[in-house]
């Protein structure tokens, strides 16, 4: 796992500009830091070091080849035994070694070959001088680049806040891209917060050469998966997705560095924990949790969970008291505003991974939108009226449309409406329009939205960002190629029956994990904001403080008055729907801020 940079094209940027960029991102890779520069080009890396450690130095180089890497390649033996019988040698064991030269065998397609998590940048000099990037199946890592005014060069790096180090960085905020954050929960791609910079969606090529860029999204794979009857059946989907994790996971505990697991006492990271603690005699499993009492504690599940599969369990607590300065810290990892209000539990538990000497974390991330372990995907799918997809939006949504329309100022929500209306109507929109046109079914057209439109943006830049900040690399089983495959053969009264959501892997987990885990209704692994903003409590205070000042840089955006009825809300009768869009408006104002220095 590693940060990478570059420029390609046009003038030649200083190494001092370069070493900025490599600073800003050191925490994601401590262990190293390299670069290569040629006749208009520079490709630079932070490694962390976790596989190969005495190889595997970057960039990786053949003839006309230079290449840098972020992520890690789980087929890399594999691979490295098929490219040895074509003639290939190699030194140490670094999973990286085999990029290059699957790439001068494949071309572009060599991606396809890989199976892991990765963003890979390439120039090529051979024939016409090129760089290429490139990004995983389910873009579990990230990659943001910009053209420079003139469109001669490009930039890019893993972490907005480096890239803005360069000094032709264009700072120009989008600003709807806040309606698309509040719409959206945070900001989907291929567009960021700024106005010219991009961000590269899962299984993209991106090809940059003399002034001419193109970009490619590679089509989802539809391999069939065989069966011994006609049809899947809860039972058979289960036992083949048990031996599907079981395989993928014993790959993902191979490193040369410690290995831990979190878990946070729901059925799916419990699930990931038995599997580890079953591969691997003494796991160390971490959970976090909050002084105190608090709604949504599962803390003793976790523990259930630890004892039941012997692993050795690290507690972390957080107080309610040192909040706002993680609110600080967190929202600065992460690039772009984002709501969902675990980031802050994500950050100081991937703290505590780090200080306890592991580099690696498994999570149990993306079961819930392979399987539809959501709710609101199985009632969206039995919704027929014509009007679905209104409620459902909503769902998706930081702050509900008709909340929307009181919040925004005046000019703010009419410059929304000459762009073309709410972000979470065009959401809407979108997917009624892919219902309709009957590809898939409904249910699976939900989920397929949701992993390759939401989650990259919501889910996995969050988990990247807030793990990197602390030299860890977070590893997820459930969204490797083979089980995302099994995942999107199954049909809908598979994933959902007979009321049971995630079926498949309700059922798989059933001989790994405590009954009660297993039989427990689902709870959001969250940060309990609504018993959290209240008064007296940190978070509260800070609230107040931020979004009530008269100079608060949302005000651009939001009215102050309606603002104060939703602190005044809070303070009287505490909702869900006041304590979730107080904390969103205080991730994007903790942003503005933090940007402005």
């Amino acid at each position: 796992m590693c940060r990478i940079y570059g420029s390609f094209g046009g003038a030649t940027i200083g190494p001092g500009a370069w070493d900025d960029v490599a600073h800003t991102m050191r925490e994601g890779g401590p262990d190293e830091m390299s670069r290569r520069s040629g006749d208009g080009w520079t490709l630079g890396n932070n490694r962390l070091a976790i596989q190969g450690i005495a190889d595997g130095h970057q960039p990786f180089e053949r003839p006309g080849l230079t290449c840098v890497f972020n992520g890690e390649i789980y087929n890399h033996r594999a691979l490295r035994a098929e490219l040895a019988a074509r003639g290939y040698s190699f030194r140490g064991d670094s999973d990286g070694d085999v990029l290059l030269p699957l790439y001068e065998v494949y071309g572009d397609a060599f991606v396809s070959r890989l199976e892991g998590m990765f963003a890979i940048a390439v120039v090529d000099r051979r024939d016409e001088p090129c760089l290429k990037l490139f990004t995983d199946h389910a873009g579990m890592k990230s990659l943001y680049y910009y053209l420079s005014g003139s469109g001669n060069r490009l930039c890019f790096a893993s972490e907005l806040r480096a890239l803005s180090r360069l000094p032709d960085f264009p700072d120009t905020i989008d600003p709807l891209a806040v309606d698309r954050y509040l719409g959206g929960r945070a900001v989907w791609g291929p567009g960021t917060v700024y106005s010219r910079v991009r961000t590269l969606k899962p299984g993209t090529t991106l090809r940059f050469a003399d002034g001419r860029l193109t970009v490619t999204q590679a089509p989802q794979a539809e391999d069939p998966v065989e069966w011994a009857d006609a049809e899947p059946t809860v039972g058979t989907a289960a036992a083949r997705l048990d031996a599907l994790l079981r395989d993928e996971m014993s790959r993902m505990l191979d490193a040369d560095v410690p290995v831990c697991v979190i878990t946070s006492g729901g059925l799916d990271s419990s699930y990931t924990t038995a599997l580890a603690a079953d591969l691997v005699p003494d796991v160390a499993s971490f959970n976090i949790a909050y002084r105190g009492e608090w709604p949504l504690d599962e803390r003793h599940f976790a523990a259930e969970v630890a004892r039941h599969c012997g692993t050795r369990h690290h507690q972390v607590l957080l107080d309610p008291a040192d909040f706002p300065a993680l609110v600080e810290r967190f929202v600065r990892h992460l690039d772009q505003p984002n709501n969902a209000p675990h980031s802050l539990s994500t950050f100081a538990l991937f703290e505590a991974v780090h200080e306890a000497g592991f580099k690696v974390a498994l999570t149990g991330d993306g079961a819930d939108e392979l399987f539809a372990g959501y709710a609101r995907f199985g009632k969206a799918a039995q919704d027929d009226s014509v009007t679905w997809h209104r409620a459902y939006q909503d769902t998706m949504a930081a702050v509900h449309r008709p909340a929307l329309e009181r919040l925004y100022t005046p000019e703010y929500r009419a410059l929304v409406d000459r762009a073309g209306g709410f972000f979470g109507d065009g959401i809407g929109d979108d997917l009624d329009e892919r219902v309709r046109s009957g590809q898939l079914d409904k249910l699976e057209t939900l989920l397929r939205y949701d992993q390759f439109e939401r989650f990259p943006y919501y889910i996995l830049r969050r988990v990247d960002h807030l793990g990197m900040a602390h030299s860890v690399e977070a590893r997820i089983p459930f969204l490797q190629p083979s089980v995302m495959r099994l995942a999107h053969s199954l049909p809908a009264h598979v994933k959902v029956a007979n009321g049971v959501v995630k079926a498949p892997v309700a059922e798989a987990a059933r001989r790994w994990v405590p009954r009660s885990v297993v039989e427990r209704p689902k709870q959001p692994f969250t940060l309990p904001i609504t018993a959290m903003i209240r008064p007296g409590e940190a978070l509260y205070g800070m609230i107040g403080d931020l979004l009530l000042a008269p100079g608060a840089r949302c005000h651009d955006y939001v009215r102050g008055d309606a603002v104060r009825d939703l602190f005044r809300t809070q303070t009287e009768t505490p909702t869900a729907h006041a304590a979730e869009t107080l904390w969103s408006l205080l991730v994007l104002e903790t942003w503005l801020c933090a940007r402005a220095g």
